[in-house]
């Protein structure tokens, strides 16, 4: 019996979750769960479902460790080609990550350039995240949404396989 998409990617996120409590300090795997599943919400089954489940575990955690750190106001990207080797997981595409403040456009902005300069963009993964910094830029918190607490700031972190 065939599972549903939608079935098979909650099983899948699962596994990614149990990964977290695994390998990450307590500490660490909750907010770090809980931004998985940030990351992945909107990303359609289809795309993660025949992904190894180390792979998602390493996308997701890359992009969140990426984001621990960064002044606001100022983007912060970086683009690789993940490898077992080097990353602990791999992807058959170039990976950009982009940790900014949440504004209009940035998801075609950025697509609209790769494509300026020739480049197939393979997959977005976008979650808004609610955030709060130290003074140093330090993440110290996520939250699930923003509320009435005006220090808390919208990022926009972006996973793009080119």
């Amino acid at each position: 019996m065939d599972m549903r998409l939608s079935d098979r990617k909650a099983e899948m996120l699962d596994k990614v979750a149990t990964m977290m409590r695994d390998r990450l300090s307590a500490a660490k795997a909750e907010p770090a769960e809980r931004f998985m599943r940030t990351f992945y919400a909107n990303v359609a089954p289809d795309d993660i479902i025949d992904e190894e489940v180390e792979n998602l575990f390493g996308a997701c955690l890359s992009l969140w460790s990426f984001a621990q750190e960064r002044t606001p106001g100022e983007p912060k990207f970086r683009a690789f080609n993940p490898s077992y080797e080097a990353t602990g997981w791999k992807s058959v595409h170039t990976v950009v990550e982009i940790v900014n403040d949440d504004m209009p456009f940035l998801v075609d902005s950025v697509t609209a350039e790769l494509n300026r300069r020739d480049l197939t963009v393979h997959l977005v993964i976008h979650p808004i995240a609610f955030v709060k910094r130290g003074a140093a830029g330090k993440l110290g918190e996520l939250r699930d949404n923003r509320s009435d607490d005006d220090t808390i700031a919208r990022e926009s972190m972006m996973h793009v396989e080119i």
